[in-house]
């Protein structure tokens, strides 16, 4: 059985993972060094597109917590 979690343990992963990827891009040589599991995607295209959608998840949690309407579904991220 998958355990759900709390809202606060959930903000605690992300900052625990924000900072261990953020450390991860400060201590690469270069942007343009090639991720080893996505040999397609540069350093720099990761970091754009996790910074996307830690962005986007940002303002969809913020909006849920101050009980606005859900965003709309339709957009992928």
């Amino acid at each position: 059985m998958e355990k759900i979690l709390e809202f606060p343990d959930l903000l605690r992963l992300v900052d625990e993972r924000s900072a261990a990827f953020s450390a991860a891009v400060t201590s690469a040589p270069d942007l343009g060094v090639t991720v080893p599991t996505c040999p397609e995607w540069t350093l720099l295209d990761l970091v754009r597109h996790l910074g996307g959608v830690q962005r986007e998840t940002s303002k969809r949690a913020a909006t849920l917590r101050s009980g606005s309407p859900r965003p709309s579904a339709k957009r992928r991220i």
